[in-house]
């Protein structure tokens, strides 16, 4: 079976010239080279801008991993110094009559059995109640010791009648 060109050509309504012009504008027009070219490096370039932001997003999080190792390594050795200045400057002395009581850093009140004596040392200011970190318990250390705790961790005092302002007083009053 003959196609059409073959068909025309052979009853002469055209011309061999004619007939592979015709075939040649039926073909899909090739992409010039640079054309071509063009196509793959917009391709490459998505390909590379994916990437980097690829990378980006990876370098964001290694940095926030990295920010949070750090603070937790802070925090461990805040928690270290502030249980060795309470270790070395508790006032040790057996449970006395007196009860003392103060705010924990959950909210509650706390109550320590103190001797008269320490007890009168909290109320000038000459000591104060501190976390201790090693224990769930509470601990009184003097003026001294509860300013250098102040410096590595505010929050650990839990009472002190100290020089700047009091710390555990109730703001009900003012």
């Amino acid at each position: 079976m003959q196609n059409l060109r073959d068909k025309l050509l052979k009853a002469g309504l055209v011309s061999d010239q004619q007939a592979k012009e015709a075939a040649r504008e039926q073909r899909p027009p090739k992409k010039p080279h640079r054309e071509r070219e063009e196509a793959q490096s917009v391709e490459e370039k998505q390909r590379r801008d994916a990437f980097a932001a690829r990378e980006a997003e990876l370098s964001e999080e290694r940095r926030k991993e990295a920010a949070k190792v750090a603070e937790a390594r802070m925090q461990s050795e805040r928690a270290r110094r502030l249980r060795q200045l309470v270790e070395a400057n508790r006032l040790r002395e057996p449970p006395g009559e007196v009860a003392f009581h103060f705010v924990k850093r959950s909210g509650k009140i706390g109550r320590l059995a103190l001797s008269p004596e320490t007890a009168k040392l909290l109320e000038s200011g000459a000591a104060a109640v501190v976390d201790d970190p090693g224990s769930p318990e509470h601990a009184v250390v003097p003026a001294e010791a509860a300013k250098r705790i102040y410096q590595v961790d505010p929050q650990a005092i839990r009472f002190w009648f100290g020089p700047d302002k009091p710390i555990g007083f109730s703001d009900a009053g003012e």
